[in-house]
């Protein structure tokens, strides 16, 4: 069995080798599969990223969602692997951290039980749902907490049939994978 850490390398360079053109119709289609989904339409509360430069942009999910009158909350890390996450408003004000990472620095908390769809970062799904992360383990912790949908959007690069990786007892199944087409 290959180790998580290899798992993540092969990830993310099979990611970087993605062509543009590639990168756009795959986050086309990604957005336009999770604006489709009735759990998208009913949420009002919803929880992403603010993307870095390798994963699919997270912007136009951000976008969407305001537009439509949703509360959208992003990710703080905390010490001890932990999270909160704020609302991001206009208002909001955003800082870099050590990992590079833009998280906001002020704004409500928003409970994890509070949110209706949690659009969930990663490196590499399954399609049953297992994922592997980038490392921290802080999605995991926290996703013990919520009862929202959970759900991943992934390139095909992104995706096996079946986890090909130890699968721990605290990792946190998702309830939806979505892929983009493949060429």
């Amino acid at each position: 069995m290959v180790s998580k850490a290899d798992l993540r390398q092969q990830t993310i360079r099979a990611l970087k080798q993605l062509t543009p053109a590639e990168r756009e119709a795959g986050a086309q289609s990604l957005y336009e599969q999770l604006f489709a989904l009735t759990e998208w339409q009913q949420a009002t509360t919803i929880a992403t990223t603010i993307s870095t430069d390798l994963e699919l942009p997270t912007a136009p999910i951000i976008a969407a969602a305001q537009r439509t009158g949703k509360t959208v909350a992003v990710p703080q890390t905390l010490p001890a692997r932990q999270m909160a996450f704020h609302t991001l408003t206009n208002d909001t004000h955003l800082a870099k951290t050590a990992f590079g990472l833009m998280e906001p620095a002020d704004g409500q908390i928003i409970s994890p039980a509070a949110f209706d769809l949690i659009v969930v970062p990663g490196l590499l799904y399954a399609r049953s749902g297992e994922r592997i992360g980038f490392g921290g383990g802080y999605y995991d912790r926290y996703l013990q907490r919520t009862t929202g949908t959970k759900v991943a959007l992934a390139f095909p690069v992104q995706q096996v049939s079946v986890p090909n990786w130890q699968v721990d007892p605290f990792d946190v199944i998702l309830d939806r994978v979505l892929v983009a087409p493949t060429k």
